[in-house]
């Protein structure tokens, strides 16, 4: 009799064995949750200041899985603080985040060619875009210079556009000056490349359209200060040699500024 018990039992087993992967299927159809959903990242905000930027404030996110030192901003790029505590955004090398010279707050990341590190929904916060308002925090929007003209016959096939100053010799020694450059951009007015090293430089270059001049920055002033004293001799020294900076002269000067190793600044506007 008890063998007859075991022999049932063991029939049971075999039947439901043979039965569980349809039930797996029709629990999957069902809806109930597995393991392969998509990621939440739950994660506090800190506000962080921008140093590039006067003023510039901006949420980060610390979800579990990036590596130390590593952050991500609001639509999911992945940014850090560099040595002079620059934040800086990041792209993948491999399996690896690695730091760019593109400056927070001055590309689009996606137009610079850089991929989030993830998805913006992915990013759970107890934070509201009203909380976002009312701690005075700046959104990672980037213009471009105003006032910049498009050269004719080029609408927005950019690609294809190449700047007549990558054959000027004068204008494309900037590159090899690491000893007092190590960030680039354009000036807001006039629009002009601007270049110096360090939140305290020496001396800022801008571009006159024949030459980098010099402006000399005093020990107390930042390098916004230092531009705007000399804005009027800047625009006369511009006009003179009749250069103009074209739209999507940015772009490739961006691009310039990462294969250079410089920090891309963006649009530098002096102190009002």
């Amino acid at each position: 009799m008890k063998s007859e018990r075991m022999s049932s039992l063991n029939t049971w087993r075999r039947r439901f064995l043979h039965l569980l992967p349809l039930l797996v299927l029709v629990a999957a159809g069902l809806g109930f949750p597995c393991e392969a959903e998509a990621k939440v990242y739950v994660a506090e905000p800190l506000l962080v200041a921008q140093p590039a930027y006067a003023g510039m404030r901006f949420y980060v996110y610390q979800p579990y899985e990036m590596p130390k030192g590593w952050y991500v901003t609001f639509d999911g790029y992945a940014v850090k603080k560099n040595a002079d505590g620059v934040w800086v955004y990041g792209t993948m090398s491999g399996p690896n985040l690695t730091p760019t010279n593109y400056v927070v707050g001055s590309v689009v990341p996606s137009m610079a060619g850089l991929s989030p590190w993830a998805q913006s929904h992915q990013i759970s916060s107890i934070i509201s875009t009203q909380d976002l308002a009312s701690a005075g925090t700046r959104k990672l929007e980037v213009s471009q210079p105003t006032g910049l003209k498009s050269p004719q016959g080029l609408q927005k096939a950019y690609s294809t556009w190449v700047p007549d100053w990558t054959f000027n010799p004068r204008f494309m020694a900037i590159g090899t000056w690491q000893k007092t450059v190590d960030r680039i951009g354009v000036l807001h007015n006039p629009a002009t490349p601007v270049a110096w090293k360090g939140n305290r430089p020496k001396v800022i270059y801008v571009w006159t359209g024949s030459s980098w001049y010099q402006v000399t920055v005093r020990e107390s002033q930042r390098p916004v200060d230092a531009l705007k004293n000399r804005l009027y001799d800047l625009v006369r020294m511009v006009k003179r040699t009749q250069f103009v900076w074209y739209e999507p002269d940015t772009p490739v000067l961006a691009q310039h500024a990462t294969m250079w190793g410089y920090y891309w600044m963006g649009e530098v506007v002096p102190a009002r």
